[in-house]
C-alpha cells in the first residue's frame, strides 16, 4: 500500500482555512491535517465590531470540524515549535506531528514594539477573546460611572492609528447613544481620543479619502493625535513626550507581528514574519509554506512586502495549495501574483472610505455597505452559501 503524503496546515485563520478547502478540492493521495487552538475559524476582519459591541461574537465565529470538507482531518491544539530538521511540529500537549508538506498560517499576535507597560495595562483586539475583553472593560467602566463620577471612566485612548483603530473607533461612536442611555451617562461628557506616533495615517488612501476619516472623526468628537509617540503606559495612564493622558479605557492597536511560534523556531523573520520565495515556501525548504501574517511577500518594485491582509491571505492559501498539488501531480509550481482588488475602511455601519478596482473611491454608506459585502463574501468562499444562512448573514 503506497504512503500517503501528509500535509499539515497550522492555523484556521483566513490562509488556513482557505488553503484546507482548495487541497480537499484537488482529490489528491494525502491525508490533509488542519490545527488550531480554537475549535473555530473568526473574522478578523470583524474583531473591532465585537469589541465595541455592535457585533456579536456568535456572528463572526464558524465551528470547526462540521464545516471542514470530509478529506480534512481537525486537531484542536496549540502549536509551540516547528522542527524543519526532523519535519515535526511540537504541541502544547507533547504530541509530535511529523508532515511531508507543512502550511504554516498561524496568524498575527499583538505588537507593543517594547513599550513599558503596554502589554500590563492595555487591551489588545487580536482574537475573539480579547475583543470581548475589550467589551466587558469598557461596558464595566460606564457601569461604575454612575457610583464613581470618575471622568476617566468615560474617557477611552486608543493607542495607535492602524486600520483595526478606526474600524473600533468607528463601530464605538455609533454604539455610545445607546450605551450613555442604558448606563445613565452623559453623552457629551464621553470623550475619544487616539495617539498615534506617525504623523501620517491610512498611507493605503490619498488625501482625499485620508481627509473624509479626519473630518469624520472630528466631527463625532474623537481627537486625533498624530507625531505623538507613546513612550510608556501605566495604570489608566499613556505617557508621550509631551503630556500624561488619563483614561480607565486603554485599546493597544498600534501594529500586528506574526505568531511567537515562528521566532521559537528555526525561521529566519522579522517581527515574526518570513519572507517566502515567489511560490511562496522557504526558499531552502520547498516543502514548507508560509502564509498570511507570519508570511512577508515581496512587492515587486518595492523595497518592502505587501501589507498583511484579508484579501491576501486568500489567494496566497489558493496559490500555495496549488503549488502543492502541482507537485503531488507531477506538474510544474507557480509564481505568486496578488491581484488587488482594493481597500475598505468602515466607519460604524453606516459610513467609511473604500478604493476598490484600482482607483475608484466610495465614501459614506456605499463604502461601509462594501466592507460587509466583502465579509459575506469572504465566508461564502469559505464554507458556501448554506453556511451563510445558517449563520444569519443571509436571511431566508
Amino acid at each position: 500500500m503506497a504512503i500517503l503524503t501528509n500535509i499539515l496546515i497550522l492555523g484556521a485563520g483566513y490562509a488556513g482555512l482557505r488553503a484546507a478547502k482548495v487541497l480537499a478540492q484537488q482529490k489528491l493521495d494525502a491525508a490533509i491535517t488542519l490545527i488550531d487552538r480554537n475549535r473555530y475559524h473568526y473574522e478578523t476582519t470583524s474583531l473591532p465590531e465585537v469589541a465595541a459591541g455592535t457585533r456579536r461574537a456568535q456572528s463572526v465565529i464558524l465551528p470547526l470540524p462540521e464545516n471542514l470538507p470530509a478529506q480534512v482531518n481537525f486537531i484542536q491544539a496549540t502549536v509551540t515549535k516547528i522542527d524543519r530538521a526532523s519535519k515535526q511540529v511540537d504541541l502544547a500537549d507533547g504530541q509530535q506531528l511529523t508532515y511531508n508538506y507543512l502550511v504554516v498560517a498561524l496568524g498575527l499576535e499583538s505588537e507593543t514594539y517594547g513599550i513599558p507597560g503596554a502589554d500590563e495595562f492595555a487591551l489588545p483586539i487580536v482574537d475573539v477573546k480579547s475583543a470581548l475583553a475589550v467589551k466587558k472593560h469598557l461596558e464595566g467602566r460606564f457601569q461604575n460611572y454612575q457610583a464613581s463620577q470618575d471622568p476617566d471612566d468615560l474617557r477611552v485612548i486608543v493607542c495607535g492609528a492602524w486600520f483595526s483603530s478606526f474600524e473600533f473607533m468607528g463601530a464605538l461612536v455609533n454604539r455610545l447613544p445607546k450605551l450613555a442611555e442604558h448606563y445613565h451617562v452623559p453623552l457629551d461628557k464621553i470623550e475619544i481620543q487616539c495617539i498615534e506616533a506617525k504623523d501620517m495615517i491610512l498611507p493605503m488612501f490619498d488625501d482625499e479619502l485620508t481627509d473624509y476619516v479626519k473630518h469624520w472623526l472630528s466631527d463625532h468628537n474623537v481627537t486625533l493625535r498624530t507625531g505623538t509617540p507613546i513612550k510608556e503606559v501605566q495604570a489608566n495612564k499613556v505617557i508621550t513626550e509631551e503630556q500624561t493622558y488619563t483614561a480607565n479605557t486603554l485599546i493597544w492597536t498600534t501594529g500586528v507581528s506574526g505568531s511567537h511560534v515562528i521566532g521559537d523556531s528555526d525561521f529566519e523573520s522579522r517581527r515574526n514574519r518570513v519572507m517566502v520565495s515567489d511560490e511562496l515556501s522557504l526558499e531552502d525548504d520547498p516543502q514548507v509554506f508560509l502564509l498570511g501574517d507570519v508570511a512577508a511577500v515581496r512587492q515587486p518594485g518595492k523595497p518592502y512586502p505587501f501589507p498583511a491582509t484579508g484579501q491576501i491571505a486568500f489567494q496566497m492559501a489558493d496559490a500555495a495549495a496549488a503549488n502543492i498539488a502541482a507537485d503531488l501531480k507531477g506538474a510544474p509550481r507557480q509564481d505568486f501574483v496578488f491581484n488587488d482588488l482594493g481597500t475598505v475602511l468602515a466607519l460604524g455601519s453606516k459610513d467609511g472610505v473604500a478604493k476598490i478596482f484600482g482607483d475608484h473611491k466610495l465614501r459614506g454608506y456605499k463604502a461601509a455597505f462594501m466592507k460587509r459585502v466583502i465579509d459575506d463574501r469572504s465566508l461564502l468562499k469559505q464554507v458556501g452559501v448554506k453556511a451563510l444562512v445558517k449563520y444569519g448573514r443571509i436571511p431566508l
